[in-house]
């Protein structure tokens, strides 16, 4: 057990990090479970993942600056959440920093769609510090209740009991994403595209 801590010490805060510079939540989410349980520390938890967001957000802007559309043709993945991106961009000018926040397979599309748009640098820098301590919070704080939920829940039924709860609640999630998320979101752009081009 001291071991794991150890190791925690040494590289859960950088691997907060790495996940966040990229894409995703799993690994912040886990770790901010961790804080709940006093294995690691709130506040370094919240500033790595920001940390990591904000600079991988500078990143891919400068990569858009530099050669934004070859690289979003050159990569799959990016090229695949191009549409939705630019329709977002499209529609939510002064809100979509903050949008592309919480949608999973945007991020860091859509930082290279604002490395090819007109946007000043200094702009965007501002508004991601504001997006990156905001989502950072947000998402610790749900991560963070998970974690207390789990002891909860471990201290009354056991590991076996956490085991199921965990699989009952991904089973769940995974039918409400599939019922009103990815699918319905892009649906809802693609008829606000619609009508805007009809009127």
């Amino acid at each position: 057990m001291d071991t794991a801590h150890h190791l925690i010490d040494l590289y859960g805060y950088w691997a907060v990090f790495a996940w966040t510079f990229v894409e995703g939540e799993s690994v912040f989410i886990a770790a901010a479970a961790l804080a709940a349980a006093g294995i690691m520390e709130p506040w370094k938890v919240i500033f790595a993942a920001a940390g990591g967001a904000f600079l991988g957000h500078l990143v891919f802007f400068a990569l858009g600056r530099w050669r934004g559309m070859q690289i979003i043709r050159a990569v799959p993945f990016l090229y695949r959440h191009y549409d939705k991106a630019n329709k977002i961009l499209d529609h939510y000018a002064n809100w979509s920093i903050f949008i592309f926040q919480y949608l999973y397979g945007t991020r860091l599309i859509s930082a290279i769609l604002f490395g090819c748009s007109s946007i000043d640098f200094k702009r965007f820098f501002i508004l991601q510090i504001i997006n990156c301590l905001s989502w950072a919070f947000i998402v610790y704080l749900g991560g963070h209740l998970l974690g207390l939920a789990a002891i909860a829940i471990m201290n009354r039924y056991g590991v076996e009991g956490l085991v199921i709860t965990i699989v009952a609640i991904t089973l769940l999630a995974i039918a409400v994403y599939f019922k009103y998320g990815h699918h319905h979101v892009v649906r809802k752009l693609g008829d606000n595209d619609g009508g805007k081009t009809g009127g």
